[in-house]
């Protein structure tokens, strides 16, 4: 019994070690390059997520629902967030968007990996 749980528990933290080597090699090199955008960033999940984001030197491109909600993030953010007024159930809105982002990136840039966040702060794959 004794001798089971030493090797349950070898083969856990070799298991565990492999999992953070793994993840370690993970991160996102160069953030100041990467481009994210994020819907809902008048309040809540998306503008915390906007924010935290800006600081760590990503160029955010926020999109709101409100003209005040897209003015109160530019005054806390730097230059590097963009804010779009996108109503998220507006087709025209979306395309819109889309064209005016698809400028804003450098050539390139995009499609590399593409999450939104769905009801209930759910996250997933996009297709773009």
């Amino acid at each position: 019994m004794d001798q089971t749980l030493l090797l349950a528990g070898a083969v856990t933290l070799i298991v565990l070690w492999l999992t953070l080597k793994f993840l370690a090699k993970r991160k996102v090199q160069n953030l100041h390059t990467k481009y994210v955008f994020i819907t809902g960033c008048d309040s809540g999940f998306g503008r915390e997520t906007a924010i935290r984001l800006d600081k760590m030197g990503i160029h955010v491109l926020a999109s709101c629902l409100t003209k005040q909600g897209a003015q109160d993030l530019k005054s806390m953010t730097s230059s590097k967030l963009k804010t779009f007024q996108m109503d998220v159930t507006d087709s025209q809105q979306i395309k819109d968007v889309f064209r005016q982002v698809k400028n804003l990136l450098p050539s390139g840039q995009g499609k590399e990996h593409v999450y939104c966040r769905r009801r209930h702060k759910q996250l997933g794959l996009c297709l773009w």
